[in-house]
């Protein structure tokens, strides 16, 4: 690799932060960053829009979360940036999360399609405030309303647009067509050379979701090139998940499966085709519900690839992962919080799988909030998926009510177990319950429940599943 694709390299990945993209105007993928499987193929497909009917000038920034557009769910804005004439930089930020289910994506909140707010320095205030009038508008954006929200957004990205122009400027180093071309050929080829290292073969993997849904998967492997095809895959019947996020999953979960995820362009890109025939669930068309999609759904794509690459690479066998959080929205009048917990990951030949962490859960913030008592939040003591080696174990929380308050939760919707090798061992499920007035009943995996003053509810998240017999 020469001196100037690496300097090259390390610009990327200073330069790009969170869920983020860089990518030329006409369309050329220079580098995705992010840790949802779902972003690296629905930025790309945002800024493709972008540039093709706003046309940008250089400082220009429009906005979206129209999963059809490019977004992922409904709670998160895109914003697209063109950082020079050549180059549109995507970045991704959490709103005020929530769990918000229907029929339609109007059902979810607000959606906002691709819309340019930014344009010669001056906001767009006619557009932006007709966006913060609207009833499903985010409101308490850490304190900040909405349309302050996105300007304090527009002020970071120019600060960051600018630094990345005098670190050009500072070194000298020029981005060229031809480093661009030379620097997709070589990621394209690490790409072929890292899968061709492993065995090729072909295998089928079938998943049933709880909604009935039937994920089918041919994957095959040949010369350093991946096929998915999904023939055979259900139509939807509550999860919808785009064709810009399906493509973004599988990309994502063979990139760390070989390990080029660091190099996700579109020389990388290339080493995959995918697909998918229309009409099934993966290719959601407007104005279907997305939120199950891109979470649920994508945890079981996510689990049907991982498990096929296992058929494969036998000796890179591992055990199933919980890749779904199982996620519950808490409230009391005008008041909500919203809690993920995460799964355990499943084992490998030679070590137990690792345990979720609890991450960015605050019981001072929770109890302060709605009027609740949390009992418990932590590990669950079930060693996750039994065998030599144990998968990692789920989380646990228990509340009380102190007064009536509404629950709405969400899992991975994958109850019914697909076939795994004989080494393995499944992990625990989801797990949702209900102690009211001594009675304890087990709720459905996805759901909405009055909790009344004096009932705790349970929630666990799944564990990983194990490797291995026990000695």
């Amino acid at each position: 690799m020469s001196y100037k694709v690496e300097l090259f390299h390390s610009l990327l990945n200073d330069f790009l932060q969170g869920e983020s993209a860089l990518i030329t105007i006409e369309g050329e993928v220079l580098a995705v960053r992010g840790k949802h499987p779902a972003t690296y193929g629905t930025l790309s497909t945002a800024a493709n829009i972008v540039g093709k009917y706003l046309k940008l000038q250089e400082g220009d920034i429009a906005v979206l979360n129209d999963p059809y557009s490019g977004g992922s769910t409904l709670d998160e804005m895109t914003f697209i940036m063109a950082v020079s004439e050549d180059l549109l930089w995507i970045t991704r930020r959490p709103m005020t999360k929530s769990i918000k289910t229907g029929k339609s994506i109007e059902d979810e909140g607000l959606r906002i399609p691709p819309t340019p707010l930014l344009q010669n320095g001056k906001v767009n205030e006619v557009i932006l405030s007709a966006m913060q009038a609207h009833p499903a508008c985010p409101t308490d954006l850490g304190g900040a309303t909405f349309a302050d929200w996105i300007k304090a957004h527009f002020a970071e990205m120019i600060l960051h647009a600018q630094k990345l122009h005098d670190t050009i400027e500072a070194t000298g180093f020029e981005i060229t067509g031809e480093l661009i071309e030379e620097y997709v050929e070589l990621s394209k080829n690490l790409a072929h050379q890292r899968i061709s290292e492993n065995a090729s073969g072909e295998t089928r993997v079938d998943i049933v979701l709880d909604s009935g849904e039937l994920l089918r998967l041919n994957l095959e492997i040949h010369e350093g090139k991946i096929k998915m095809d999904f023939g055979g895959t259900s139509a939807a019947k509550t999860i919808h998940l785009t064709e810009s996020a399906a493509f973004g999953t599988c990309f994502h979960t063979i990139s760390r499966y070989y390990g080029f995820t660091e190099y996700a362009n579109s020389g990388t890109f290339s080493a995959l085709q995918v697909t998918k025939p229309a009409g099934c669930w993966l290719m959601a068309k407007y104005p279907a519900s997305t939120l199950k999609g891109m979470t649920s759904g994508v945890a079981a794509l996510q689990a049907a690839i991982e498990l096929a690459l296992t058929h494969i690479h036998t000796k890179r066998e591992k055990a199933m992962s919980c890749y779904s959080p199982l996620t519950v929205q808490l409230q009391n009048g005008a008041s909500h919080i919203v809690v993920n917990l995460q799964g355990g990951k499943g084992a490998l030949a030679s070590k137990d799988g690792d345990s979720a962490q609890v991450e960015n859960l605050s019981i001072e913030m929770i109890e302060r909030e709605l009027p609740l008592r949390v009992i418990r939040a932590d590990r669950r003591q079930s060693s996750g998926g039994k065998g030599k080696y144990s998968g990692g174990r789920g989380l646990i929380f228990k509340v009380e009510a102190l007064e009536d308050i509404e629950a709405t939760w969400l899992s991975d919707l994958t109850l019914h177990r697909p076939r795994i090798t004989k080494n393995c061992s499944h992990g625990d499920p989801c797990e949702i319950s209900l102690d009211s007035q001594g009675t304890n009943k087990v709720l459905p995996v996805l759901g909405t429940q009055k909790i009344l003053k004096g009932d705790i509810l349970t929630l666990c998240s799944g564990s990983g599943g194990g490797f291995g017999k026990a000695e």
